[in-house]
């Protein structure tokens, strides 16, 4: 197609200036027919892109990070012409993953793709064709086009939610045994005191219905009580992250997230509250039981990270973990900064129990966390790298 396209539109020119050297309207004539073609080219492929016929569908639009699901494109040409050398280019869930596809096609027919969509992290991602590249009959003329900026064209969000461990013990060591480490003990799903009535929410226990004032507002009431400190824990979740490239800040929002709610779903499990907390929410989220557990999850898999330099100036679970009700605390960050378990040190370690969850990439050295550090600080670091075993590395 290239020398053709050379040797066309450099007949346009020999005849121009064969017209000015001899004055012949022939080559005049031959000069407008050869520069009117390649016009009228472009004007059928601006055309065939903004009429452009075609129907894209994911099979699940909802998965779990480590799946995979499908994306389905059918095209049409509903055109009197054919379709010649076009090539599709979309977006998929995996970064490294390129999804291109080269067709012709014949006027009044249709062809389908079938594009495997890995899911290697989570949340949510747009997914569907991203540029469309079109070549008129002749090969004269090559047009691309944005389909994201056309009017009647939209992307098809994926859900991945993070990867949900299951923990066989709680992940803070023996430590913690003398205010949580009793997996067999079951607490009741009621605070110590009574704290006043919410509406009914589906999976709340029949028998916190407040029947009184149920019968005098014709509504289901629920009685709420005050969080018992022996049975609350703190997650709070740092949503800024030492890394270099796009793809290893995925992978350590996903560990963190993991993390997060291997943690959660293990304490409800079990019967303990959760004070979940990260510096996108103005005010905590209380989890009481496992009903609960999906505003959790949403949450998780929503959640967008922020490379930062390291600094602890926007470090947003202090707070949080300074006036916590909490009796243990979980602290889950991947800054790779050695000023993170001294700076959590100051608090009351005596009445919190506080562990960090230092998640990284690589070598535990490079990053600058100190696992088993709880002598001086009364903090202890466990140690989570993108590809370990989580269940085995929050046991410890």
């Amino acid at each position: 197609m290239k020398p053709l396209r050379v040797c066309w539109y450099c007949l346009p020119a020999a005849s121009l200036l064969a017209g000015l050297a001899t004055g012949r309207r022939e080559f005049f004539l031959l000069m407008f027919i050869m520069g009117f073609i390649p016009i009228f080219s472009l004007g059928l492929n601006i055309w065939t892109a903004r009429s452009f016929c075609y129907l894209q569908e994911v099979e699940k639009k909802v998965c779990i990070k480590g799946g995979q699901t499908y994306l389905r494109v059918d095209i049409t040409n509903d055109k009197p012409f054919p379709f010649t050398l076009m090539h599709l280019n979309m977006d998929t869930v995996a970064r490294s993953q390129k999804a291109r596809e080269r067709f012709s096609l014949m006027p009044r027919s249709s062809i389908t793709f079938t594009v495997p969509l890995k899911c290697p992290y989570r949340g949510i991602h747009s997914v569907g064709i991203t540029t469309l590249e079109i070549n008129d009959s002749l090969g004269l003329v090559k047009t691309t086009f944005n389909m994201l900026e056309m009017p009647y064209y939209r992307h098809i969000e994926v859900k991945v939610y993070p990867q949900l461990t299951q923990l066989g013990v709680l992940p803070a060591g023996e430590g913690d045994s003398k205010h949580i480490g009793n997996a067999g003990k079951w607490y009741m799903d009621q605070g110590e005191s009574f704290a006043g009535l919410r509406p009914y929410r589906p999976g709340d226990p029949l028998k916190r219905i407040h029947r009184a004032a149920s019968s005098r507002r014709r509504e289901l009431y629920v009685r709420t009580y005050d969080l018992p400190l022996e049975t609350s824990i703190l997650i709070a979740l740092d949503t800024i992250a030492a890394y270099e490239t796009e793809e290893e800040g995925l992978y350590l929002a996903d560990l963190c997230c993991q993390c997060a709610a291997a943690i959660a779903h293990y304490c409800l499990k079990t019967g303990y509250h959760v004070i979940y907390r990260d510096s996108g929410l103005d005010s905590a989220l209380i989890l009481e039981s496992m009903s609960d557990f999906p505003k959790l999850y949403d949450r998780l898999t929503e959640l967008r990270f922020e490379a930062g330099d390291g600094s602890l100036e926007s470090f947003p679970q202090l707070a949080a973990a300074q006036f916590s009700d909490a009796r243990a605390a979980y602290i889950i960050s991947a800054r790779g900064n050695d000023g993170v378990q001294e700076a959590l040190s100051r608090y009351d370690t005596a009445r919190l129990n506080v562990k960090l969850i230092a998640v990284h990439s690589g070598a535990v050295d490079s990053v600058g966390v100190k696992p088993g550090f709880p002598a001086t600080s009364g903090v202890q670091a466990i140690s989570v790298a993108v590809g370990d075993d989580v269940a085995a590395a929050l046991g410890v």
